[in-house]
């Protein structure tokens, strides 16, 4: 399938990236942080079952011992919970803000609201993990601060921050480090098999037509390009806007520079999970510049609840949503 890097710069990289807190921070949805614990975590906090089988696992931080079917996992980060769903696994311990209705669907809110928090995204509180009795922690985002918490138990470091990789490698390598790669193949087949339907049905809507996605921004901008981008492209659809073609964008964009749109036969722009944009978002659908961009005024500018894209399961509900969008085209 084409796969499409998420962002481009690391600072809008973070802002997406860097987990669900930060789309909830813009509004003003994240929960008070944790501090991380002065104490150091005690040797052994984990009270790992002598004689359990492990397994060598090679992560960006080097090899690392792992159980070889981890039941107690611990996340740094809110996109590290939502791939584990995928996979079958409810960690034990997730950061602040992570289970919040305005920007999960629902399952994975049910899911999650009733897991244990571990302090703010970024700053893990040691004794709150130890004293959940993990057999691996996973960060994908703070290699200094998840370092330490290796005296609590494996740590398995997979650099999303900087290395400018796909979601769908990222989540292939989480199934390693739990031992869940056929689940993953089953979900990205389920996705595969999805992908061909749409394709199939909808041939010519998808190649007589050109999309662009967005999301409001501050101080009268938006934002061109979103994560969602990368399942746009594996539906095949052309994407227009000035985006690059191998990259996602996420691209800053004044509303004097609405033109820029002109060339897409649809929109697609960004809501929360309860189906409300944010204030950026709504600023930007009110504005009479928005209001006069060809796609909006013929009726062709379409919500997405799924524009942060974490799984599998983000992904096919995504296609359900571009499918909707391809039967009024």
């Amino acid at each position: 399938m084409a796969r499409s890097r998420v962002l481009s710069g690391p600072v809008e990289r973070r802002r997406f990236l860097g987990g669900l807190t930060g789309a909830a921070a813009a509004l003003g949805l994240t929960a008070c942080g944790v501090s991380e614990s002065d104490d150091k975590a005690k040797d052994g906090g984990a009270e790992k079952p002598s004689g359990a089988a492990t397994r060598s696992l090679e992560t960006d931080n080097g090899t690392v011992k792992v159980p070889a079917n981890p039941e107690r996992v611990v996340v740094l980060e809110n996109y590290d919970a939502l791939m584990l769903l995928d996979l079958g696994i409810v960690p034990v311990g997730i950061p602040d803000g992570a289970a919040t209705p305005q920007l999960l669907p629902k399952e994975s809110y049910e899911q999650l609201k009733g897991v244990a928090t571990i302090g703010a995204s970024g700053t893990p509180n040691s004794q709150a993990i130890a004293a959940l009795k993990p057999d691996l922690i996973i960060d994908q985002f703070y290699k200094e601060k998840s370092a330490p918490l290796k005296t609590i138990a494996p740590v398995a470091y997979f650099d999303w921050h900087t290395s400018g990789a796909f979601w769908n490698e990222q989540i292939a390598k989480l199934a390693k480090a739990v031992n869940r790669e056929k689940e993953l193949a089953e979900k990205k087949k389920q996705y595969e098999d999805r992908l061909a339907e749409v394709k199939t049905a909808y041939r010519k809507q998808i190649e007589t037509t050109t999309w662009a996605p967005l999301s409001g921004g501050p101080s009268g901008k938006f934002f061109l390009g979103t994560p969602l981008v990368t399942v746009m492209r594996d539906v095949g659809l052309r994407i227009g806007a000035g985006l690059p073609e191998k990259e996602a964008g996420f691209v800053p964009k004044s509303y004097e520079e609405m033109d820029v749109l002109k060339d897409c036969d649809a929109l697609i722009y960004s809501v929360q999970a309860d189906g409300r944009p944010t204030p950026t978002t709504q600023a930007l659908l009110d504005h009479k510049l928005w209001k006069g961009v060809p796609a909006v005024k013929a009726g062709r500018a379409f919500p997405s609840r799924h524009f942060v894209m974490a799984n599998y399961t983000f992904a096919l509900a995504t296609v359900d949503e571009i499918e909707g969008m391809l039967k009024k085209m």
